[in-house]
């Protein structure tokens, strides 16, 4: 049962972090491509993070795993997407 709950929480989480990232990477591109090339990186930045998460989560195969991993998991992804955008300022 643990493992349908590692998945379902793991596959919401990366489909909303990636697809933010995603879209968040076409928006500068497409309001400021001059200035913020280096946006680019954030959606592989966010896509690691998140395999890396997903496969310690498969590895430790326990719900207090995920639970502790998932909200280090969202602070990684706050912590590139604010670092990145005001690197590019």
């Amino acid at each position: 049962m643990a493992k349908k709950y590692i998945h379902t929480i793991n596959l919401i989480v990366g489909v909303v972090a990636v697809g933010f990232s995603l879209f968040l990477a076409w928006a500068v591109s497409a309001f400021a491509p001059e200035e913020n090339a280096g946006v680019i990186f954030i959606p592989i930045l966010v896509t690691a993070v998140w395999v890396i998460g997903y496969i310690l989560q498969i590895k430790f195969n326990t719900l207090k795993n995920v639970l502790i991993t998932v909200p280090v998991e969202v602070i990684i992804f706050y912590l590139i997407i604010t670092q990145t955008s005001s690197v590019m300022n």
